[in-house]
């Protein structure tokens, strides 16, 4: 049985286990440099586990998903979804997304920014059944160029990724 609940301290060790293991798939997928065998800094975790902005998805007891959201330039951002390999493709990422676009609209945000791998299948094509749209280079603003920099630095490739958004209608929409 899936559960999503707030993340705590205690599941900062499984978030990383979980992410380096999702993380495999970016290798296979020709991106090593996503699979680094990094994972969430325990200082940033724990932080935004304060803030109430790390869930996590458990099967049956079993941490083996989680989403973190932030804020870029005062614009909510989905800053990551991880799900474990064994779990991928039966809805926990979708169940992930869900809470943060439902949690996002409850709280009244005007839409939900990303940035993500386009050449990857369970990445742009994936966040676009969902209802977002490229972010066009034209219509950038200062905070997702700083974004491109920051990762290109960490070398990134952003020929092959973009920035994504949700926008929201009216309330009740």
């Amino acid at each position: 049985m899936l559960t999503l609940r707030p993340a705590c301290d205690a599941d900062v060790p499984e978030m990383q286990r979980v992410e380096r293991d999702a993380d495999v798939r970016f290798a296979d997928a020709g991106h090593p440099e996503l699979a680094d065998g990094s994972g969430i800094p325990d200082e940033v975790a724990r932080g935004a586990i304060a803030q109430g902005r790390i869930t996590v998805a458990e099967v049956d007891g079993a941490l083996v998903g989680w989403a973190y959201v932030g804020r870029v330039g005062g614009e909510l951002c989905l800053g990551q979804i991880s799900v474990t390999p064994a779990h991928g493709g039966v809805g926990v990422g979708t169940a992930l997304l869900r809470r943060v676009i439902d949690e996002a609209r409850r709280a009244g945000e005007a839409s939900i920014v990303l940035n993500t791998q386009s050449d990857v299948a369970w990445n742009r094509p994936w966040y676009e059944r969902h209802g977002f749209v490229v972010v066009p280079r034209a219509a950038w603003s200062e905070a997702l160029l700083a974004i491109e920099r920051d990762q290109a630095r960490h070398g990134l490739d952003w020929s092959t990724r973009v920035h994504m958004r949700l926008t929201f209608g009216p309330p009740g929409n």
